[in-house]
């Protein structure tokens, strides 16, 4: 059975097609309020408010598209609207350096990876603009029509901001590369550096 026919019967009244179309996007959903949020807590919340604001209002979905770009949909709002509040009171705002290096000091590449902690600070080099399709994209596996019903950006222009964003980070990588080598170059045990005739 596909999403659609769940759908239909859950507006029928037959809760029980809920389930697994919950079980279906929640991770994702969580995933991509956790990397607008960076509160494991409050994206729990805002998840399950994704879910009960779609349950809530299902009689008028009329399921033109996705269910998924729906509930992306949702998040997104919710997530705009968490954020706008931190502003208006700063005490509540995240503070950003906790994110940095002091939370992942003691963490191998391994758990850094495993924890999306390498792929954030790539993300964060990126504009705004540019960092939330490349995530959809990249992480949540979001195809550019989504995207762009998720986001109220046309196909074209969510295209082109993934590209302009992946240029970007091809171009620090390519930079920290060199840097890498030239550092590797520049701290060599003296024995180890060739010799230059005198």
């Amino acid at each position: 059975m596909d999403e659609g026919e769940w759908v239909r019967r859950i507006q029928e009244g037959e809760t029980r097609y809920l389930t697994p179309l919950i079980e279906r996007y929640y991770a994702g959903i969580q995933k991509y309020c956790y990397y607008r949020l960076r509160s494991e807590e409050e994206s729990k919340d805002l998840t399950q408010e994704t879910f009960y604001r779609f349950c809530r209002h299902i009689a008028r979905y009329s399921n033109s598209g996705k269910c998924r770009a729906y509930l992306y949909t949702i998040a997104r709002n919710l997530c705009n609207d968490h954020l706008r509040k931190r502003v208006q009171f700063p005490s509540m705002e995240f503070d950003e350096a906790v994110t940095g290096e002091a939370v992942w000091q003691g963490l191998s590449i391994e758990e850094q990876v495993e924890k999306g902690q390498l792929v954030d600070e790539l993300l964060h080099l990126l504009p705004e603009e540019q960092r939330e399709p490349v995530f959809m994209r990249f992480c949540l596996d979001l195809t550019f029509r989504d995207i762009a019903r998720i986001t109220g950006v046309n196909v074209c222009m969510v295209q082109y901001r993934v590209k302009r964003g992946l240029n970007s980070l091809r171009s620090h990588l390519e930079r920290s590369d060199h840097v890498e080598q030239a550092s590797a170059v520049h701290h060599r045990n003296p024995a180890e550096l060739p010799l230059v005739p005198r």
